[in-house]
């Protein structure tokens, strides 16, 4: 992705027109056209609708908008960290980056807490405590940092039958109704399930949750005729909505069914076995991994780990998708 490009992007959003934006980046206003056509043409969409006066955001602009900003941030944050020497700033890279783990375990920042605890006590079977360290990041970076060798092993909720690295499946899960309070599920049917999904707005999770769900969210949208929709793109969000009794959704039981705390927020929630797809709980060993001595031992210990810590134990954590 051209840096520059996204950059222009960003300026002509916040000033609105092509001119105002050149001259605030100090560059011709050819020189940024240019530069948004060529960012155009790489994703496949336009970002402004062009008039005399102003550029205004098309809908596909808009959505772009927030993952462009999102990504010069970060890119700023970790040179930030990287390229300054100054010795009044904290040792952030000596401290995070530059700390000496021998191995690297991701976790999807999805699945319980529960799933976490499996993954750092099967860590801890067999490295000691300052030779790994866990990441949460979305599934679908965990997935890619496994493919890239910049992760030994991860746990993640997987929507895909193949890989491009070794996997286990270590459990499967159906997914759940999460309703407001006050509201039941009549029956564990079609027909029960698709009055009740009638009666609110449906919470549809954004990106990266919807790219990697969308095999079982499109089956869910068209099997039972859902056309209201609330996009959110956080767990806390999803969580106050349906307890407002404004809206309704579907996720992976083990959201809502894996930790005491959890059930403790009292969302009423229905597991729904055969009315949707399932969704496997997988560990992938990266090449890099298998490199640094982990083995399917590892996802045998995560699986083992899961099984005696089923849902709804006495000790769980926290929310998930809220860090």
């Amino acid at each position: 992705m051209d840096l520059e490009a996204l950059r222009s992007f960003l300026a002509v959003a916040k000033h609105r027109s092509i001119s105002k934006a050149a001259a605030g980046s100090y560059v011709t206003q050819p020189t940024m056209s240019q530069r948004l056509r060529r960012l155009e043409e790489s994703l496949g969409f336009a970002l402004f609708e062009r008039g005399w006066k102003c550029a205004v955001l098309t809908p596909q602009g808009a959505y772009f908008l927030p993952y462009a900003a999102q990504l010069i941030r970060d890119l700023s944050n970790a040179s930030a960290v990287l390229g300054k020497k100054d010795p009044s700033r904290p040792r952030s890279f000596a401290e995070v980056a530059g700390h000496p783990h021998k191995v690297v375990f991701g976790v999807d920042n999805w699945l319980s807490q529960r799933s976490v605890r499996a993954v750092v006590s099967s860590a801890l079977d067999v490295y000691g405590a300052d030779e790994f360290r866990v990441t949460s990041r979305p599934a679908t970076t965990v997935i890619d940092l496994l493919e890239l060798n910049q992760l030994d092993a991860g746990l993640f909720y997987s929507t895909e039958a193949d890989h491009p690295f070794h996997t286990d499946v270590v459990g499967i899960e159906d997914m759940a109704l999460v309703h407001p309070p006050g509201t039941v599920l009549e029956e564990v049917s079609a027909p029960a399930l698709k009055e009740l999904l009638s009666r609110y707005r449906f919470v549809l999770f954004d990106n990266p949750v919807l790219t990697h769900h969308a095999r079982i969210t499109t089956t869910l949208i068209e099997t039972y005729e859902i056309s209201r929709f609330h996009v959110v793109d956080d767990y806390r969000t999803m969580h106050a909505l349906i307890r407002l009794g404004e809206c309704i959704t579907v996720v992976p039981a083990g959201v809502v069914l894996g930790d005491r705390v959890q059930r403790a927020t009292d969302l009423p929630s229905a597991r729904l076995p055969g009315l949707l797809p399932q969704i496997n709980v997988t560990v992938g060993i990266s090449d890099e991994g298998r490199d640094h001595g982990v083995t399917e031992a590892f996802a045998a210990s995560v699986a083992r780990f899961l099984d005696e810590d089923p849902p709804g134990a006495p000790d769980g954590g926290g929310l998930p998708g809220t860090g």
